[in-house]
């Protein structure tokens, strides 16, 4: 589609949302579903906003992110696929227990599976997405079997950043909030995306979003295979590897705790609890430059899911872990504080973290963060550069769910033609964020929603 063009039907599809609020009324309440089908468990958010209720939020004001998590997850049925679509009644009824039932036939649904669906195999996948569609569809939401996808790293991070800023107020004219940069770090992949007046070198590590009359030029980058479960792997697999001709076993390890031992390959690990080394472990796992093509890095960022996880969640700076919450961080701060933490003892570090929520992983902690600072390092933070740890803003969780749901909504508007959108529509009052989804796709030409590409992340680890 010529540029031009995309720019007439973008202003098209304003001056429906335009229309649409107008008919909706005042502060009218919408609702919708996201299912997040991770490889051991699944989770759905039922969001519900407010449109046209005037004010910085008129376009979309969240009112509430109701969450509910299950488990398996929808990779386990590889052996009986048409159970897959019974394991999401649990969460349905939950969803139907939030969305008035009037409302239920208007709200949108959507399903979008990472990696672990992708491994069981094509023909399972289809027959697990097959069930999956049939038990949705009969579900009296609002759903198409198109809707239930997998989900791609560069889309993850792109939602991730999407629901930081929105809830940080730094999406929409004026521009008196500078949007944030953000490190998403999941399992098995990490998603920076920052905003950037920098040319990027690969065309599909950028994206142009536009909210309102305020654009947004980023820099979008999925690190397949750097996430931190995946560090512990190669970690592991290094250590063996470099030791196995010349030292008997057992191998020691420098980001175990003395007094700890592990079995990886057939072999047998034992802890040494050595920082210096630990750090240097991880920092070769990144080749070098690990960044290349990466514009320089926007003043301000957020970290979150094992960011914050490795980090705040555990007290890694004072002690005191924290549920939820924001602690704002250097590279020297992680380093310095990893120093005192890897000196710890098994037992000693089993006890200073027996209130952590993953206590029973303790043993991980040297070396996980060691990797986030090995990780910093690697983007090309400075050592004195503050990054903001967190894992809710404004009482809502930061997952990519959000994003996925403004952007979602923003394809059906495209999806509506030239009718309009009546009052009773999900999408009658959508966010000027979600057009933006859709300037996205309509402008860039460089990525297509609802062809998404797999992606590895954290989920229930």
């Amino acid at each position: 589609m010529p540029r031009a063009r995309g720019r007439r039907l973008l202003s098209w599809l304003l001056l429906q949302l335009c229309s649409a609020q107008d008919a909706a009324g005042p502060g009218e309440l919408r609702h919708g579903l996201v299912f997040d089908a991770g490889s051991s468990g699944t989770r759905v958010h039922v969001y519900s906003w407010k449109i046209g209720g005037g004010g910085s939020k008129d376009s979309f004001d969240l009112i509430a992110d109701d969450l509910l998590k299950i488990k398996p997850g929808l990779s386990s049925f590889k052996g009986e696929p048409e159970q897959a679509g019974a394991s999401l009644r649990p969460l349905l009824a939950y969803a139907k227990e939030k969305v008035p039932a009037a409302a239920v036939p208007a709200t949108p649904v959507f399903l979008m599976a990472t990696a672990g669906l992708r491994l069981v195999g094509e023909g399972a996948k289809d027959a697990i997405l097959a069930s999956v569609c049939d038990e949705l569809g009969k579900s009296g939401f609002r759903f198409r079997c198109e809707w239930a996808t997998l989900l791609g790293g560069e889309d993850e991070g792109l939602y991730g950043w999407v629901t930081v800023n929105y809830l940080l107020g730094a999406l929409y004219p004026p521009a008196k909030t500078p949007a944030v940069g953000t490190i998403d770090l999941g399992g098995g992949s990490v998603q920076v995306v920052f905003a950037t007046s920098e040319p990027v070198p690969n065309p599909d590590e950028s994206q142009l979003l536009t909210f309102g009359a305020r654009q947004h030029s980023l820099y979008v980058k999925s690190h397949l295979g750097y996430g931190l479960d995946e560090a512990r792997r190669k970690a592991l697999d290094s250590l063996v590897s470099r030791r196995a001709e010349d030292k008997p076993e057992p191998f020691r390890h420098p980001c175990l705790p003395r007094g700890a031992s592990l079995e990886h390959g057939g072999k047998s690990l034992v802890g040494d609890a050595d920082w210096a080394r630990c750090l240097r472990v991880m920092g070769r796992l990144f080749p070098q430059p690990f960044a290349a093509g990466q514009p320089k890095l926007a003043d301000r960022f957020y970290g979150f899911s094992y960011m914050y996880d490795r980090t705040a969640a555990i007290g890694l700076l004072d002690g005191q872990p924290r549920q939820f919450g924001s602690v704002a961080m250097s590279y020297n701060d992680i380093a310095a504080a990893g120093e005192s933490l890897c000196r710890l003892s098994a037992e000693e570090t089993a006890t200073r973290f027996a209130n952590t929520q993953d206590a029973a992983k303790s043993n991980n902690y040297c070396g996980d963060v060691a990797y986030v600072a090995a990780l910093l390092k690697a983007l090309g933070f400075e050592g004195d550069t503050s990054i903001t740890m967190t894992n809710k803003i404004e009482k809502v969780e930061l997952v990519w769910t959000l994003g996925a749901m403004l952007a979602k909504s923003a394809e059906l508007l495209a999806d509506t033609g030239s009718g309009g959108l009546g009052a009773g529509s999900v999408i009658g009052g959508l966010v000027a964020l979600g057009l933006a989804a859709a300037a996205l796709k309509l402008l860039s030409q460089r990525r297509s929603y609802s062809k998404l590409l797999p992606s590895s992340r954290r989920d229930f680890n």
